[in-house]
């Protein structure tokens, strides 16, 4: 009798293995953007490094320098991606605030600068880097868009200034002091945060900047907010 062949052992059909996801070149370059402005402005230019960021952004440095080419390249791409974002270009520039009053469209901004400030607390720690010393950037990122916004806002203060609404003091002081009001207690929330027992980035806190800036920039309490008139705490 010959020998029976043993039978063969029926395997279970396998799932098929999920494609692996592809990551869109655009969300990866946006990645990176996040994680170089968090890497640069925590330690400046010459201490970040491709490496660190790279890390952040988990990507691999060769990946990186695929989209940016260099730090100087992936820098200055950070700098015209927040720019294209600028609360004043975009106010200044809007045809709807064409027509709009001084006072209207100071208010504007001040809201937009306060808004932006909290959604990108370390834009401030970014540019306070590079302010702190004279370098090609600096003058690069003075020429190629600081200029524009700081033009802008001193020629719309002094227009409110000759109609009397804006309180007649230096203009680029006072546009500079918009500016880091609206920006230090996101930039330093840990520490506003301990000392006055309030979230910073709270609808109510970022209400109470827009108010204080109003207060500080016009002449009169016209410029009050919609809400200005609630008691709030202060």
């Amino acid at each position: 009798m010959p020998p029976r062949t043993p039978a063969r052992a029926t395997r279970k059909p396998q799932p098929a293995a999920a494609p692996a996801r592809r990551r869109r070149p655009e969300e990866v370059k946006a990645r990176i953007l996040q994680a170089a402005l968090n890497t640069f402005a925590t330690h400046g230019f010459d201490g970040a490094t491709v490496a660190m960021i790279a890390e952040h952004a988990n990507v691999k440095v060769s990946l990186l320098l695929y989209h940016f080419q260099s730090k100087e390249l992936l820098w200055k791409a950070l700098v015209n991606d927040l720019a294209d974002k600028s609360p004043l270009l975009h106010i200044l520039d809007d045809e709807e605030q064409q027509h709009a009053s001084v006072r209207e469209k100071l208010r504007a901004v001040i809201r937009r600068v306060v808004e932006s400030s909290a959604a990108a607390p370390n834009l401030h720690l970014l540019m306070t880097q590079e302010a702190r010393k004279p370098s090609e950037r600096l003058m690069w990122l003075c020429e190629t868009w600081i200029r524009k916004d700081f033009e802008k806002l001193c020629e719309l203060i002094r227009a409110g200034q000759k109609e009397g609404s804006v309180r007649d003091v230096n203009p680029a002081r006072l546009r500079y002091a918009i500016v880091a009001i609206s920006a230090v207690p996101f930039s330093v929330a840990a520490e506003y945060q301990y000392l006055t027992q309030r979230d910073p980035f709270s609808r109510a806190e970022i209400e109470n900047a827009i108010e204080f800036i109003e207060r500080l920039v016009f002449n009169d309490s016209a410029a009050k907010t919609p809400a200005a008139g609630r008691r709030r705490k202060r």
